[in-house]
């Protein structure tokens, strides 16, 4: 196996996440990896003191596979490479361009290398990424006190189909009125509300799309919409891994965050999850 002088553990599929458009990333890391949920799953705000970190060295190549950080940096090729005086987790916001919302993130490892402070952080509706640490703004404690309790519905589903059938479930309009008469049981929907959409999925309460994404990942098909209302910013992440082996497929689903409503968002999405297996499996949908 080839020896790597550095690792940065993410699926850059939407490329470098810095502040500013116009100033080059730092070269190691910038990357933005909201699809990398079995990594880093969705952290409930309440939990997010509790999350893996490495604090007051540098992280070990085993750190960077298991999920406790993200950068290994060989210390022959960067002896000067150190960690941060910072103690980890800290909960921070970042500016990102590409979901165009100012979003919560923990930051779990932090060092300095070649005159450059670098974070890794993770999100809190799953994934992670990296930036310089001038690009975060760290929360007070007063600040951390205000944020609403909220929890994000995480969970996968087997289904016996291909994933281009999956996927034409989810994205196609002629497989959109079985699957919105479970999430939208009054029919308060426009008419023609799939024909924007990306996805037969919809939550009433998401507020305005700031950020759309669909296609293939890694040889995953993946779906995500970001939202925002006011102070409320909510996101759905659909995952569809295909194991070709044994013709089944894994459907993984976060959305949230979710206040009050939180187990009846729970319950719609698994009965909706359920009939988009159902809607896969059988040919005669």
């Amino acid at each position: 196996m080839k020896k790597l002088l550095l690792i940065l553990l993410c699926l850059p599929i939407f490329g470098f996440g810095q502040l500013d458009s116009n100033k080059k990333p730092h070269k190691y890391g910038g990357w933005y990896c909201p699809d990398n949920l079995n990594g880093f799953p969705a952290v409930d705000i309440e939990n997010w003191e509790s999350v893996s970190v490495v604090n007051g060295r540098m992280a070990t190549l085993e750190e960077t596979l298991n999920g406790t950080s993200l950068i290994f940096i060989d210390n022959q090729k960067y002896p000067n490479a150190i960690p941060l005086e910072m103690k980890m987790p800290k909960l921070a916001k970042f500016n990102n361009i590409h979901s165009g919302k100012r979003e919560l993130i923990i930051i779990i490892q932090a060092l300095n290398i070649s005159n450059d402070s670098i974070v890794g952080f993770r999100y809190l509706n799953g994934g992670n990424g990296s930036a310089r640490l001038n690009e975060v703004t760290l929360l007070s404690d007063d600040e951390i006190k205000k944020i609403p309790l909220s929890q994000f519905v995480n969970f996968k589903i087997k289904i016996d189909a291909k994933s281009a059938k999956i996927w034409e479930v989810l994205t196609k309009d002629g497989y959109s009125k079985p699957l919105q008469a479970i999430f939208d049981e009054k029919n308060i929907l426009e008419t023609d509300w799939e024909k924007s959409s990306k996805v037969n999925f919809k939550y009433l309460k998401a507020g305005l799309i700031t950020s759309e994404f669909s296609g293939n990942v890694w040889g995953n098909k993946y779906i995500q919409i970001d939202c925002e209302l006011g102070d409320y910013q909510y996101v759905e992440k659909f995952m569809i891994q295909e194991n070709q082996k044994t013709n089944t497929t894994e459907f993984q689903i976060v959305c949230g965050p979710y206040g009050d409503d939180f187990e009846n968002q729970k319950t719609i999405l698994k009965k909706w999850a359920q009939k988009v297996k159902e809607m896969s499996e059988f040919s005669f949908f």
